[in-house]
């Protein structure tokens, strides 16, 4: 029998073109191939026999291991077709102990396996997993737990939106072999499916936190990341070149191999330079050349003489290069809130090409591209450019010319178009083009795309397809601002539209409405006027000076709307109770929609279907509208109206996070409130001093705090003890 499983079957296809000869378990860290250090990791800690399943290229790897690794005994279990972590591990079940380890092939780490073992039988687990800190979890799967250890949800590879913890799973586990009694004869993942159902039978699943060394080499720059902490960690970093060289590697005079891994029998010229690159098995560099930080060279290929490769340049496997290349090289971020930030002007061309390519590979459908009202032609120039440039890589592309950006957010309601691209600028010094991404309900991207895209970016492997299709549809800005006018009637209603962006146009729709559209000088001889400034959030002042911000205007009109005509109403998570609760008392059927679900999670489907139909939760000038319309309706004032409905204080604020500790903050904050705490869907919803507050992170440097409160005084005192109680936390 044997007490150990070693997950070996992937294909690698991120580490390509490395593992287009060679499977990502056998990827030489500090010279050897991770399955020996597996094994000899397994044989120090007690384990004296394994299972390897094995899928891709399966000879390479039981040639070189064999029946016997580093004093582990192993025995192969081939898939016949791709079965997932669980499912690989339900095909070996026949082969183990009542109680079993299982590895992950990518993973290396220096952990006490034996001391987890003792952790797991003395806690009489089903299931144990082995949990480690990092700074940023969102590409790992986030491990929440009770504070007795006790596992109480996964989240696999949560948005910034929904992290509640720095512990992430490692991909070991300590389990009984009952375990396999609930994974299905079908391709599942332990973390997405067979975790989540041991949780609801009532399961118990424990978390070790595991201390030491740990790395999941499923990238390229991970793997080369990797190889050199471990030579940092090893001792054996005192060469200047702080590389790692294979077998039979050969290095010209007046040549520089820095920061690099090579694997056996590689050639590198005379008089060269390469730094923070990846050579696989047989590359020969010819002389004089340069190779830059992030290049990737796959087996075999031919480096010429005097070829410069610029950074991030990927070579494929046995080709020959003869002239030099820019690569491209991976910065630490592309999408940021949603949007992904370029250069402008013609160093950018190059850039926006590459993202139209991009997009066009990751998005299956039509993609819309429109930019903003600008004098200069600032947007529209790299707009037009980015169409093009998506037609040209197969996209089926309606360019809509310039519009609003809450225009172009709704252009997948109106369009059915898949996402909608849309191109503005920044007000910053240095020239930068933002491109905003939108899906069909008007969202920022779902992280699964936005990671689609970026590996397309960063990827030279996109499959070559013919031209696409450029659909020229003018008219997007007039049918947002038509539904704008038709959402509700306005008859009588007399309102100053304050000068700014886009305030021609809604003045015209208000108009169509049936406002009466007026001066500044006329707003004191109008009872009941109001002042609509758009460029504030379409915030509502009316006559006697009540100020509205956009949250109150949607509270006031959620304890105001007509639930014959709205029964259903969809709202984000980052709302305080207060505004559910408010709908609610109105009679309204209230679901809620997550920032950005992260891989896997749809549980608010419905919600977000729903969501474009309840433009007035999310659009600040269709909540402005739509209020006018149901204070009229009501015959009350703003002020009134306010009084009623919106008697809390509403407080939003940041708190400048450094992203290195943002992760850690956030755990130990979601610890300390878990007495008091409501929620954790999007951020952690907490009760402090008599307040809600509701913290969140996004992709910056800060955390979103929004506190509700009977009055001012509360609302500051919630939002100062918040921030006291996060400043007490940083680590």
């Amino acid at each position: 029998m044997y007490s150990a499983v070693i997950l070996a079957g992937g294909f690698g296809t991120r580490l390509r073109p490395v593992t287009d000869t060679l499977p990502k378990p056998m990827l030489p860290v500090l010279g050897e191939p991770n399955l020996c250090r597996i094994a000899d990791l397994l044989c120090n800690n007690g384990f004296t026999s394994a299972v390897v399943t094995v899928k891709y290229l399966p000879e390479k790897i039981t040639a070189a291991l064999g029946d016997t690794c580093r004093g582990v005994d192993l025995h192969y279990a081939p898939e016949e077709e791709p079965l997932g972590t669980a499912g690989a591990v339900k095909s070996a079940a026949d082969l183990l102990d009542s109680d079993f380890l299982v590895i992950s092939g990518d993973a290396v780490c220096d952990f006490d396996l034996a001391s987890a073992y003792a952790y797991h039988s003395e806690n009489s687990a089903l299931v144990t997993v082995l949990t480690h800190k990092v700074k940023d979890p969102r590409k790992y799967g986030t491990v929440i737990c009770d504070p007795a250890g006790r596992i109480v949800s996964f989240r696999e590879k949560p948005s910034w939106e929904q992290v509640t913890s720095d512990k992430v799973n490692t991909g070991v586990y300590i389990m009984s072999k009952r375990v396999t009694e609930y994974i299905e004869k079908t391709p599942c993942d332990f973390s997405l499916d067979v975790f989540p159902k041991l949780i609801a039978a009532g399961e118990k699943l424990c978390a070790y936190e595991a201390e030491g060394y740990w790395r999941d080499i499923g990238s390229l720059s991970d793997y080369l990341s990797c190889n050199m902490e471990l030579l940092d960690l090893s001792g054996k970093a005192d060469d200047p070149s702080h590389s790692v060289t294979g077998e039979d590697f050969r290095i010209g005079e007046n040549s520089a191999f820095i920061n690099s891994v090579s694997f056996d029998s590689v050639t590198v010229g005379v008089n060269c330079s390469v730094t923070g690159s990846i050579l696989c098995r047989n590359v020969i560099v010819g002389d004089g050349c340069v190779i830059r930080d992030g290049c990737v060279i796959g087996e075999g290929a031919v480096i010429c003489d005097g070829v410069k490769l610029g950074a991030g340049t990927v070579i494929q496997t046995g080709k020959t290069v003869t002239e030099s290349k820019n690569g491209i090289m991976v910065r630490k971020k592309l999408f940021e809130n949603g949007k992904i930030s370029l250069r402008r002007g013609a160093e950018g061309s190059a850039d926006v090409c590459r993202l139209a390519s991009a997009v066009a590979a990751a998005v299956k459908g039509p993609i819309g591209v429109c930019y903003a009202k600008d004098a200069g032609g600032e947007c529209r120039y790299p707009a037009e450019l980015f169409a093009r440039a998506l037609c040209a890589a197969g996209g089926d592309v309606y360019e809509f010319g310039e519009a609003d950006i809450f225009a172009a957010a709704s252009a997948g309601v109106y369009f059915d178009n898949e996402i909608t691209v849309y191109c503005g600028k920044t007000a910053a010094k240095e020239p930068v083009t933002v491109f905003s991404f939108f899906d069909k309900t008007g969202m920022t991207l779902g992280g699964e795309t936005e990671k689609d895209v970026v590996k397309a970016y960063y990827s030279d492997l996109r499959e070559e397809t013919g031209p696409g299709t450029l659909h020229r549809m003018d008219g997007l800005d007039r049918l947002y601002y038509s539904a704008l006018s038709s959402s509700c009637r306005l008859d009588g209603v007399c309102v100053h539209v304050v000068y700014g962006r886009g305030s021609a146009d809604t003045a015209a729709a208000l108009a169509a409405a049936g406002a009466k559209i007026i001066n500044p000088d006329d707003l004191y001889n109008r009872p009941g006027a109001f002042i609509f400034n758009k460029n504030d959030g379409a915030s509502l002042l009316g006559q006697n000076g009540r100020f509205c911000s956009f949250d109150e205007c949607l509270l006031i009109l959620l304890g105001l709307i007509d639930t014959e005509q709205t029964p259903r109403i969809a709202l984000p998570y980052f709302l305080p109770r207060i505004y559910e609760d408010t709908a609610k008392k109105r009679g309204a059927e209230v679901l809620r929609y997550l920032a950005k679900p992260s891989y896997g999670q749809r549980a608010d489907t419905e919600a977000r279907k729903l969501r474009p139909s309840c433009g007035f939760t999310y659009d600040p000038s269709f909540c402005a509208v739509r209020l006018m319309n149901e204070l009229q309706k009501n015959g009350l004032t703003l002020a009134e109206a306010a009084e009623k409905h919106c008697a809390v204080f509403l407080k939003r604020g940041n708190i400048a996070v450094d992203e290195s500790e943002k992760a850690s903050v956030l755990r130990r904050l979601y610890e300390a409130y878990l007495p008091y705490q409501i929620s954790a869907a999007d951020g952690i919803a907490i009760v402090e001093a008599g307040a809600e507050g509701i913290v969140a992170a996004d992709d910056s440097d800060k955390l979103k705090l929004f506190v509700s409160a009977e009055n001012e005084e509360a609302a500051d005192d919630a939002f100062g003890e918040i921030m006291q109680r996060i400043g007490k936390l940083r680590s």
